[in-house]
This record gives structure tokens, C-alpha cells and sequence, in this order.
């Protein structure tokens, strides 16, 4: 490594620790409980540039892959702006504990959690296993997507670099003319390649923002632009 490289790989690391600091204070004021914040779970930077998302271009139906802390923050912004987020999830106690979470909160009308167990898919690369096709087309087949967060399934693991590419030609039949879309852990090999290949596919031009959270946001249609 270079060190032009060790510098700008030295600022990221600050930039991000400053503004998950600033994310987090902004999320305070939510007043939301506390719930588990893992190390799977968005970083609070790319939580704010997904909310700022559904604030600012009025975003009202929402897909995610991996639920958690996400799920129940979205889900309060729903509860004012109106609209829903589905999410699936393949962790069936952990599909229970949001959801628990989300009763608790008085905030079920605006999300649900759909347990969706990891199994074949034809859309996957390299034959990786993927969220239950059925389910996830059960869920969304009457819906008009307009924005997609991409944290799942887990794919940090060797050979698993491309497990969460499905996920947007799943929901292909489904999405809005105007919709944005979410990929996290972009600092990957796996999740860059995704990005191109979902660029190629549905012609989106995808910004990546590594200094909050290391999110990429993607955009097809109208939008304002956000971070």
C-alpha cells in the first residue's frame, strides 16, 4: 500500500467514526429505545443516508433483505409520513424479535417482518443460496417498490461474495418508475461487483459513499439528490 493510500484509508476511518458520531446524535432524537446494534447492522452514518432517503423523496414503499435496527427505525418514519416496509429475514428468532420489537413500539402497521429461510434461487450466482423465492414474491406481488435496502444475506463469508446480488432482479416485475436502491458493505470485493452488475442491468448509476457507512445508493427515475 502506497502511501497516498494509508493516508486517504487513514482519513475514511476518521471521516466515518465522525460522522457515525453526528448519525447517531441525529438518530437520538427519534426516541426510539435502545435495541441490539451488531456488527451487522447498519452503521448509523449509512442508516441516516437511507432515512434521508424516505424523507426527502417522499419514499413510501419500502423492501428490505436483513432486518434489525433498520427495520424499526424506517418503521418510525413511516408512522409519519405514511407507507410500509417489508423486510425479510432468514433468522427466524431473530424475525420474532423485531417484530416483537415493532408490537412493543405500536409500530406494526407500517412494517412486518416476513421470514423468508435461505434455500436455492434461480437468479443467484454460483449456485448461493438466497432468500425464499416464494415468499419474497408472495409479499411483494401487489406492491410498487420504490426503494430497496440490500443488507442480506450475509455474505462476508469466502465464496459468498456475490449472495445478495438477487435482490433487486427479484423485485424487478415490482419496482416504481421512480425507485432507489441500497447496497451496504461496499467496501467488499463481492458487493462492488454486485454494483456493476446491477448497473448493467438496469441502468442505474450508483454513487458510493465509504465515509458513512459504506453504502451505495443508486437511483432510477426522479430523485433529489441525498446523503
Amino acid at each position: 500500500m502506497t502511501v497516498l493510500n494509508r493516508m486517504a484509508t487513514k482519513w475514511n476511518h476518521f471521516a466515518q467514526a465522525s460522522n457515525n458520531t453526528r448519525a447517531a446524535v441525529e438518530l437520538s432524537r427519534l426516541g426510539l429505545p435502545y435495541m441490539p446494534w451488531s456488527d451487522a447492522s447498519l452503521l448509523p452514518s449509512a442508516l441516516q443516508v437511507v432515512l434521508n432517503e424516505i424523507e426527502i423523496n417522499s419514499r413510501k414503499t419500502i423492501v428490505e433483505f436483513g432486518s434489525g435496527i433498520s427495520t424499526v427505525y424506517i418503521a418510525q418514519i413511516l408512522s409519519r409520513l405514511g407507507g410500509r416496509v417489508v423486510s425479510f429475514e432468514s433468522d427466524a428468532e431473530w424475525a420474532t424479535f423485531v417484530e416483537d420489537r415493532l408490537a412493543a413500539l405500536n409500530l406494526s402497521e407500517f412494517a412486518s417482518v416476513v421470514h423468508a429461510p435461505l434455500g436455492p434461487c434461480t437468479l443467484s450466482k454460483n449456485g448461493l443460496d438466497w432468500y425464499d423465492q416464494a415468499a419474497v414474491a408472495a409479499a411483494v406481488q401487489d406492491l410498487s417498490v420504490d426503494c430497496v435496502l440490500v443488507d442480506g444475506p450475509p455474505a462476508y463469508k469466502t465464496g459468498y461474495e456475490l449472495a445478495r446480488y438477487p435482490a433487486l432482479p427479484a423485485l424487478q416485475a415490482q419496482l416504481a418508475p421512480d425507485y432507489a436502491v441500497f447496497l451496504d458493505d461496499i467496501h467488499r470485493l463481492g458487493e462492488k461487483q454486485i454494483l456493476r452488475l446491477w448497473a448493467d442491468l438496469f441502468g442505474i448509476k450508483f454513487l458510493s459513499f465509504f465515509s458513512k457507512g459504506n453504502i451505495a445508493r443508486g437511483v432510477h427515475g426522479v430523485a433529489h439528490f441525498t446523503v
